[in-house]
């Protein structure tokens, strides 16, 4: 490979590294055939696939890109059934071969047959391991010629490999997470649920109860004709406010007992704390727990009302079961909501109960640990998972005189990403006078009341505003100045809000999106997520909302763009360095001493000092460690330096 064409496949790797790094997992299947797409191009080759290998030694297609008039291979498990191949590849054997089906060994019949079939003049499979065993296999074929591979190429595309095998393990390992962590919180809730049966009952009788009532009543003074106007009216809303306070129960037992979850939004934990504490009025009542409220008002967080509920249902029931030894009239349950000094969100529930040992305090939160005489020990650490997930924190004291009381502290609407509008205003109009405008904010909306509102909106704020009335306006006529973010509509005549956006991701610098759509539903707010819009907002939403998913927008443009540039600017430094100084400087990284170096490249001692000298200046690095940081900040992963992170 020569030195122009090595130091392309460099910039290539790096690019792609850094791309896959920040990757979500939904979308790392359509990240890698882009990088497919660049290899095959950069290479010559006619198609490249990545395929998981699984247990049984299947081949999975995860993601697979082709030439102009070429057809990738489909997503999904691979049909034809190739036993040679698959043997060798399990066995962890790079097959290459530059003429087919000549190359292929007697036994390999089946792939001779496919060759035949679908025009296969060479390939190229070289398996990918994880954890002692293939996991993955990267493949490229020649359909319109036959071609060879030197060991260098081979070398090269396997570490490129490896970069795929490592972000597919890394989507899988957070899906896998995520689902076992649901699977674990939904059980919790639907335990909690079951012991509550009694007290569900209760809830939901007791209002139906009463409308019961009060229609007999008012069909028996119906009957003797004696029914005034006014006692009427004072039945009927009897009846709605009970029908209300029914359906309010049913409400929240639906939303604990949901498998899925209901997604972030902005709740007040005032009133997820009261609802709660509804919900277990009747069980507090048979307890004979007082309980004590000192909810302030107004504190609010962006959050999973369902989890956060989760949450105040396991502590309100800990302090409860703690409290059941004490006397009737001691058993009082605290449980306060504050603003802290910090901004911050701050929950406490103290109970009036034995209280902790001093050697349990410590591993109170760790599974399956449990004072209780019938608990599993995982009520405490699901809490502390939910917590830790909302970006907060929980803790437990031991109260002066007895009991216990559990702290809660979550990150307040501001730290949140939801900022107060003033607080917004004041850094916009800053902003404003110090860059003396900004990045532009495209309005697109075929509505144009809406695009004039949220125009005069924006630039109140002191963002420069530019508004088409279509998504094929703005394609046809796009902005000269530096996009920032786009206020997308999603339901237009023409080109659909969710088509531009897929046009859109299909280049490297797409500016972030946010959706105000006035038709919208879970599933096309989540597609819409997962292709990497920042936020989607339903119409009419409040000038807040707009103006702080904007601000995300735009913050999240501007750490692409700061890395981007980290980017070219370590690349442009790698750049200066020679053939033998990378090859230097590699070594160097992966921990290998100058005498060691020495003898891996044949070269004199003296010359890899005056190499490694070289490249410490051209990479203006003053130590090893500095060097090692302006190889990441260029995009070379640890894996393709071949470093460790003991040697790191």
């Amino acid at each position: 490979m020569a030195n122009s064409d090595r130091f392309g496949f460099e910039a290539l790797l790096a690019e792609v590294a850094a791309r896959l790094g920040d990757t979500p997992a939904p979308a790392v299947p359509r990240e890698i055939e882009s990088a497919l797409a660049r290899l095959i191009d950069f290479f010559g080759y006619d198609r490249g696939t990545y395929s998981n290998l699984d247990a049984g030694a299947a081949l999975q297609v995860v993601a697979s890109a082709a030439v102009a008039g070429m057809a990738p291979l489909p997503r999904g498990a691979f049909g034809p059934e190739l036993p040679w191949l698959r043997e060798e590849l399990r066995a962890g054997r790079v097959v290459a071969l530059p003429r087919l089906p000549e190359d292929l060994p007697p036994e390999a019949q089946a792939e001779a047959e496919h060759c035949r079939r679908f025009g296969v003049r060479s390939l190229l499979s070289i398996p990918l391991r994880a954890r002692g065993r293939v996991a993955g296999v990267l493949s490229f074929v020649g359909l319109a010629r036959s071609r060879g591979w030197t060991a260098d190429t081979i070398t090269r595309l396997t570490i490129i490999g490896e970069v795929f095998a490592s972000t597919v393990g890394r989507a899988r390992s957070e899906e896998e997470a995520r689902r076992s962590r649901a699977r674990l919180w939904h059980a919790d809730r639907v335990a909690h649920v079951s012991a509550l049966t009694a007290a569900i009952a209760h809830e939901i009788n007791q209002p139906l109860a009463a409308i019961l009532s009060n229609a007999q009543a008012a069909l028996a003074d119906l009957d003797r004709a004696r029914l005034r106007p006014e006692a009427l009216r004072e039945i009927l809303e009897a009846i709605v406010r009970d029908d209300k306070r029914a359906a309010e129960t049913i409400r929240t037992m639906r939303a604990l007992l949901r498998r899925d979850e209901s997604g972030r939004a902005r709740i007040d934990v005032a009133e997820a704390l009261r609802e709660v504490l509804h919900l277990l009025t009747a069980e507090f009542a048979r307890l004979g727990i007082q309980v004590e409220t000192e909810l302030e008002p107004g504190c609010h967080i962006l959050a999973d009302k369902t989890q956060i509920e989760q949450v105040a249902l396991n502590l309100m029931l800990n302090a409860a079961a703690a409290m059941e030894q004490c006397p009737p009239g001691e058993r009082v349950l605290r449980v306060c909501a504050a603003r802290t000094a910090g901004g911050r969100t701050a929950v406490r529930v103290r109970d009036a109960g034995a209280g902790i040992a001093a050697g349990q305090m410590d591993a109170i939160f760790e599974p399956f640990r449990t004072t209780r005489k019938n608990g599993l020990g995982m009520g405490l650490t699901i809490c502390r998972s939910i917590i830790e997930a909302h970006g907060g924190t929980i803790r437990v004291e031991r109260n002066p005189d007895r009991g216990v009381t559990f702290c809660v502290e979550l990150p307040g609407e501001a730290s949140s990403g939801a900022p107060r509008f003033e607080d917004l205003l004041a850094e916009a109009s800053a902003a404003q006078s110090q860059a003396g405008g900004g990045p532009l904010i495209c309005v697109i909306d075929d509505d144009p009341a809406v695009r004039e509102s949220l125009a005069r909106l924006l630039s109140a704020e002191g963002h420069p505003v530019a508004v088409y009335p279509s998504a094929l306006e703005f394609l046809e006529h796009p902005p000269a100045a530096e996009i920032g973010c786009l206020l997308l509509d999603n339901h237009m005549p023409g080109l659909s809000g969710r088509e531009l956006q897929l046009r859109l991701a299909a280049h490297e610098a797409s500016p972030p999106i946010v959706f105000l759509t006035g038709e919208g539903n879970v599933v096309t707010g989540v597609e819409a997520m997962k292709l990497g819009a920042v936020d989607f907002l339903v119409k009419p939403v409040e000038a807040r909302a707009v103006l702080a998913a904007v601000r995300r927008a735009l913050e999240r443009n501007a750490g692409e763009r700061g890395r981007a540039r980290e980017r070219e600017a370590g690349l442009a430094r790698l750049g200066r360095l020679s053939a033998r100084e990378r090859q230097v400087m590699d070594a160097v990284v992966q921990g290998r001493l100058n005498k060691q170096i020495a003898a891996d490249l044949g070269i004199a001692l003296q010359t890899v000092k005056q190499h490694r000298a070289r490249v410490m200046e051209k990479m203006e690095a003053g130590s090893l460690a500095d060097l090692v940081r302006a190889c990441e900040g260029a995009g070379l992963s640890p894996s393709s330096l071949g470093l460790s992170r003991r040697a790191r």
